[in-house]
């Protein structure tokens, strides 16, 4: 829209006098406003679901005349007009009049139509219509040369290689590729249809469930990588997504919640069936009453899925019980407690939350010895040591999983690095990998040249070498964000470190 018309209200005073030019100026503002209303907050073309939507369909007449039937219904033409349908409106088709092959169009523009003549038999300058209908006319034609005011409803190809004639016209039915003298709704153009809208509230609060929906299936998924949990990310993701750049109607928050239970219903016998797979491993999952709690969750929402009818309070409880599935899945798997002697046994990957001691304690800092970039970001170096070295190996857990890692290897002295992502005073967990093949030594760690701890190697294991060895720095005894931390073995003694794991109190 290149300019903006000035809207001018009618303003009345005593001693106004009017006739019909002002009275009609006073409806031509009204009618320019909700053409500019329509313009740029519905668009331009055909508003779905009122009516027919103007749906054009092919026919026969009982003389065999081919026709096409348009619908009831509304749209907007490019100016803003409303065009309005209010009965089906009937098109013949002439055969004869077009020169094959060619393209024909069925096009729908706004008219109005004067009502109601008033006849004033003792004065003709004092009479005339009393309203205007806003309608709409629609036309077969070959080409859109107008398409400010012409709405295009459907189109048909025509062809005719025979060269007798078409006597008949289909309907659509493959949307993508009509084909041929059949109906052709590729090209319609579709305005906005405006519906009950979400509340800002309802937006924060599904926002925030996707949010812990997204957390819980990543964490969950590092320790068991389940395709199940992978789905659960990515449609909580994108479902997140969804709401906070396009937004949605309300009528629209049922589509984003249906896959959530079958993502929900997936995880749940998915883990079951790792559990049986891995007998031997003890996991126990469906034994638990979270387990059973997200199970039975699982059901409730499904049924209430089943009978949803758009109201605001079974939103409300289809929200609740995916909720409880979260939490029975979280206090299932992320938060298995593990003690101070199952902590050198884990073999899996290292979880984000690891509830340690009745405690929870999140992964912050990871120092991968293959990495350059990491070993350079954490300073790492060696303090008076002879020999050291960096070797990829592949050992065995006392469980019989086989891991790979880089580890470092050095004589006497001592590993220096600083840890990353510290939060200061915070019970922290330092991890490391360690291959016990020479057990049973002890290693000296100085947290920032001042705290000291013993870090004991216990065991000696030739076949199953790997070992996670830990060490709790209490509350409050960190106090700077990139603290120094010094693993020394003394002057002749040996060590062999691979990745270290750094947590810290939630």
């Amino acid at each position: 829209m290149d300019e903006l018309e000035q809207f001018k209200r009618a303003n009345f005073f005593p001693g106004l006098q009017v006739g019909p030019e002002y009275w009609n100026k006073i409806e031509d503002y009204h009618f320019g406003k909700e053409k500019l209303y329509n313009s740029l907050f519905h668009g331009y073309g055909v508003v779905p679901k009122f009516l027919d939507s103007l749906h054009v369909q092919a026919g026969k007449t009982k003389g065999g005349l081919v026709t096409f039937i348009v619908g009831r219904g509304l749209c907007f033409d490019g100016l803003g007009n409303p065009l309005f349908l209010y009965e089906p409106q009937v098109i013949v088709f002439d055969s004869k009049k077009y020169s094959y092959p060619c393209t024909i169009h069925i096009v729908i523009k706004y008219n109005e139509v004067l009502q109601e003549f008033f006849q004033n038999t003792e004065n003709i300058d004092l009479q005339g219509y009393k309203y205007k209908l806003e309608s709409a006319k629609v036309e077969l034609v070959q080409e859109i040369t107008e398409p400010d005011i012409t709405v295009e409803l459907a189109r048909v190809r025509l062809e005719d290689p025979e060269g007798t004639g078409i006597n008949e016209i289909a309907n659509c039915d493959d949307f993508k590729n009509p084909g041929p003298n059949a109906l052709d709704y590729r090209f319609v153009p579709w305005a906005v249809r405006t519906e009950r809208g979400v509340s800002m509230y309802l937006q924060r609060l599904m926002i925030d469930l996707f949010e812990y929906t997204c957390s819980v299936a990543k964490s969950c998924n590092e320790l068991f990588p389940l395709s199940s949990l992978k789905s659960m990310y990515t449609v909580a993701m994108t479902s997140k997504m969804i709401i906070q750049t396009a937004g949605v109607f309300f009528d629209d928050v049922i589509h984003l919640l249906r896959p959530l239970f079958d993502v929900d219903h997936d995880v749940i016998f998915e883990l079951a069936d790792y559990e049986r797979e891995h007998e031997n491993e003890d996991y126990n999952f469906t034994t638990k009453e979270d387990y059973e709690n997200a199970r039975n969750a699982m059901y409730v929402l499904g049924d209430l899925l089943k009978k949803y009818s758009n109201k605001y309070e079974e939103i409300d409880l289809i929200l609740g019980e995916h909720k409880k599935i979260i939490d029975g899945l979280k206090n299932t798997i992320i938060e298995k407690e593990v003690s101070s002697n199952d902590i050198q046994f884990i073999s899996y990957k290292m979880p984000r939350v690891l509830l340690f001691e009745e405690e929870k304690y999140t992964l912050v800092d990871t120092i991968n010895m293959a990495s350059q970039e990491s070993i350079e970001a954490h300073r790492l170096t060696f303090i008076n040591t002879k020999h050291p070295s960096t070797v990829k190996d592949a050992f065995y857990y006392p469980d019989g999983t086989l891991v790979y890692d880089t580890i470092k290897r050095w004589v006497g002295g001592g590993m220096k690095f600083h840890l990353k992502n510290i939060v200061k005073g915070r019970k922290t967990l330092i991890i490391r990998r360690t291959d016990i093949y020479q057990g049973n030594y002890s290693v000296t760690v100085t947290l920032q040249g001042k705290n000291t701890y013993t870090m004991n190697v216990d065991g000696l294991d030739t076949k199953n070498r790997w070992r996670n060895i830990y060490l709790k720095i209490n509350e409050g005894e960190i106090s700077e964000y990139t603290p120094e931390v010094i693993f020394d073995i003394g002057e002749k003694g040996r060590d062999n470190s691979a990745t270290v794991w750094v947590y810290q109190l939630l």
